[in-house]
């Protein structure tokens, strides 16, 4: 049996629920809290020192026998030195306490006979991150905000709702929320270098992607609500050409689009549907890792940056040695990861990645900015030739009180790749607004989730990137813009502002 706890506490924190909850999770008996040692559980009738807690101070100690007792017994136990008394702490544990000094005039207490209530009920009332992950599930939520100074908040399609129930943080609770789901090693790197990335697993609820920072008021900690289903994409309702895409067998297929507009989410929609359809290698970089997938079809290896890998290129650079057929990098981010990935998609890969870019042919644009003017001209040539598709993408506002996804899609196409070497964009909407291949726009996605009553023109509006030309659209009943063709320099300069 592994007698060490699930959740260290830190001396600072004296939280006896925690230990409580340890106590019974481990099928002890009795719990013996004395000052100067750490904590013991009596195990299988035989006494078993808790090492991995704290050695218990005096005001340690203090702070355990108050949160214990209710005031009348607190008084009575400060008069008398000593207490054997039922004790119920409501919500969460009935239990026999025993306290008083030792033979040596050492403080100390029992606790026995423990009956446990509803305690995960307690705990997510106690403000537990579990507990506040568990509570923005259920209430629909994206994303947990927590900081120093401020309510806990809840991003419920697409809006911040403070959560009044928990009260404002203080910094020793903060503390506290990010001791229990940090280890060690996380909270010294946080410590020195104030920036954590990580990612936590909640069996049978969610997976957490989590991001630790400080502020001018404090900690700052976000978490993004994972499933722990990984999306089809059927059921995304993502266009049926995003199929066809990812059984290439190579070339470079970017998702683009602002934070938070659900890229990492069709990327894994599309590895799903190579993971139940195909049978290939697959190998993910992400930082953190976020939708597990499990082989089916298709072996999976994921790798997270910081836990499995040192950076992004690292890891690029090495997966070309293990005979990927698809490769999944969750963020372009420097020259020599994009040098790796056109060569790997040059070189008989399918390439995946992300960028944060508006508009599908603001990636070509995006992606040369890492090189020298003097280089672009060749490394255009190398992009264009290894490209697959683009695809951006918004997160829209559902009617029915969700949110749905809108996607431009540009295939590259020999007409496009022609364009795209020349650096004609008008002449690129003009192909993407005829529908050739399953391209389409934003205005075109937009337009066709209006016209199946999914979002309202509003949101519609408020997403797109030439709200004039979408209003031409639903006015007539058309998906060809009143200028089509005509404003395509209009289109190209709004997205590249």
């Amino acid at each position: 049996m592994n007698l060490t706890p699930t959740m260290p506490v830190s001396s600072e924190s004296c939280d006896i629920r925690r230990l409580i909850q340890d106590c019974y999770n481990a099928g002890a008996t009795a719990l013996y809290i004395q000052i100067g040692r750490s904590p013991f559980f009596r195990l299988h009738g035989k006494i078993v020192p808790q090492e991995g807690f704290p050695i218990v101070t005096p005001d340690c100690y203090s702070q355990i026998i108050q949160d214990l007792l209710p005031d009348s017994l607190l008084r009575l136990y400060r008069e008398q030195q000593k207490l054997d008394t039922e004790i119920t702490i409501p919500g969460f544990v009935q239990a026999r306490l025993n306290c008083g000094p030792t033979t040596q005039g050492v403080q100390s207490l029992s606790l026995s006979s423990l009956v446990m209530d509803d305690a995960t009920d307690a705990l997510e009332q106690q403000g537990t991150v579990y507990g506040m992950v568990r509570d923005a599930y259920e209430k629909g939520a994206s994303d947990l905000h927590l900081q120093v100074g401020e309510l806990p908040r809840f991003r419920i399609r697409g809006q911040i709702y403070p959560q009044q129930q928990y009260g404002v943080l203080t910094p020793r609770q903060f503390r506290e929320l990010r001791e229990e789901i940090l280890s060690e090693e996380q909270q010294a790197h946080f410590q020195k270098h104030w920036e954590l990335d990580t990612a936590i697993y909640y069996p049978g609820l969610v997976r957490c992607r989590v991001n630790c920072a400080q502020s001018m008021t404090g900690g700052v900690m976000v978490l993004r609500l994972i499933s722990l289903q990984v999306p089809t994409i059927d059921g995304l309702r993502l266009p049926p050409i995003l199929k066809s895409l990812a059984e290439q067998r190579q070339g470079l297929i970017l998702v683009t689009g602002s934070v938070n507009t659900g890229k990492s989410t069709t990327m894994a929609a599309m590895i799903r549907h190579v993971n139940d359809s195909l049978n290939r290698k697959i190998v993910t970089i992400e930082d953190p890792v976020e939708y597990i997938h499990t082989s089916n079809c298709s072996l999976i290896t994921q790798r997270e940056v910081g836990l499995h890998t040192h950076e992004f290129k690292d890891a690029l650079r090495t997966s070309l040695r293990q005979d990927p057929d698809v490769i999944l990098i969750g963020e372009m981010r420097d020259r020599e990861t994009i040098d790796t990935a056109i060569r790997a998609a040059l070189t008989g890969h399918l390439v995946l990645g992300t960028l944060h870019t508006k508009g599908s042919v603001n990636a070509l644009k995006r992606l040369l900015n890492f090189y020298t003017p003097e280089e672009q001209e060749t490394v255009r040539h190398q992009i264009v030739e290894s490209m697959q598709a683009v695809i951006s993408q918004a997160l829209v506002p559902t009617i029915a009180g969700g949110r749905t996804a809108a996607l431009e899609v540009m295939i590259n196409t020999p007409a496009i790749q022609d364009y795209l070497q020349r650096g004609e964009i008008d002449a690129i909407y003009q192909l993407l607004e005829q529908g050739q291949d399953g391209a389409q726009t934003l205005n075109q996605a937009l337009f066709d989730l209006v016209e199946t009553d999914t979002i309202s023109l509003d949101d519609a509006l408020s997403a797109s990137l030439l709200p004039q030309d979408l209003i031409y659209m639903n006015k007539n009943g058309t998906r060809k813009s009143s200028r089509s063709g005509l404003h395509s320099k209009d289109y190209r300069d709004k997205i590249l502002t």
